[in-house]
């Protein structure tokens, strides 16, 4: 090999291996905040930006009762919180259907709004809907509206789960709708 060939090898290879180290990088601090962040009931939190983990937050408002339970867990960082609301959410939602499901793991994914989760839907199923939140039996996930969440809209979808767990045959659907419908209006109670 020439020399300027040996150059021009040398610089490919360098630039091959900075690519391959932030594409390492990328997928380390990716599968960070996928794996990381678990609860009780809640195998997986995902979430796209904090600022979509933050809004998630302040719209999961929690009865004065609730929230009192959350603190209780003494959270640290705003995974913790959002985990910590979630569990207490679940533990209410069972209660209300009177339902306990063994087992109960399911994966919550945080995205900015409605568009988004209607998105996905649309990307997964093939279906046009305007959806602020739904629950994948397939994937055994969750999938919020940051933007547009409530304890309400997490109850109903966590009752879905909740039902689809619980149950050793899937209920018809419009039973497990009713089910969802009752939880999502006595979260409060």
């Amino acid at each position: 090999m020439t020399e300027r060939t040996t150059r021009i090898a040398a610089g490919a290879t360098s630039r091959l291996c900075r690519l391959l180290l932030a594409g390492l990088i990328c997928l380390l601090l990716a599968d960070t905040a996928v794996a990381a962040y678990r609860s009780r009931y809640i195998n997986r939190l995902i979430y796209n930006s904090v600022e979509d983990l933050h809004e998630f937050n302040d719209n999961l408002t929690l009865t004065r009762q609730l929230s009192a339970m959350a603190n209780r867990k003494s959270p640290a960082t705003i995974e913790e919180e959002v985990l910590a609301k979630l569990d207490i959410v679940i533990e209410k939602v069972e209660v209300v259907l009177d339902m306990f499901p063994n087992n109960l793991a399911i994966t919550v994914r945080i995205l900015a709004d409605r568009a988004a989760v209607s998105g996905v839907y649309r990307q997964k199923y093939n279906r046009k809907v305007d959806y602020v939140a739904y629950y994948s039996l397939s994937e055994n996930t969750i999938y919020f509206s940051a933007y547009d969440t409530s304890i309400r809209v997490v109850a109903h979808e966590i009752a879905h789960a909740i039902v689809d767990h619980f149950f050793e045959v899937r209920p018809p659907y419009n039973m497990h709708e009713l089910m969802a419908q009752f939880a999502e209006k006595h979260v409060t109670d």
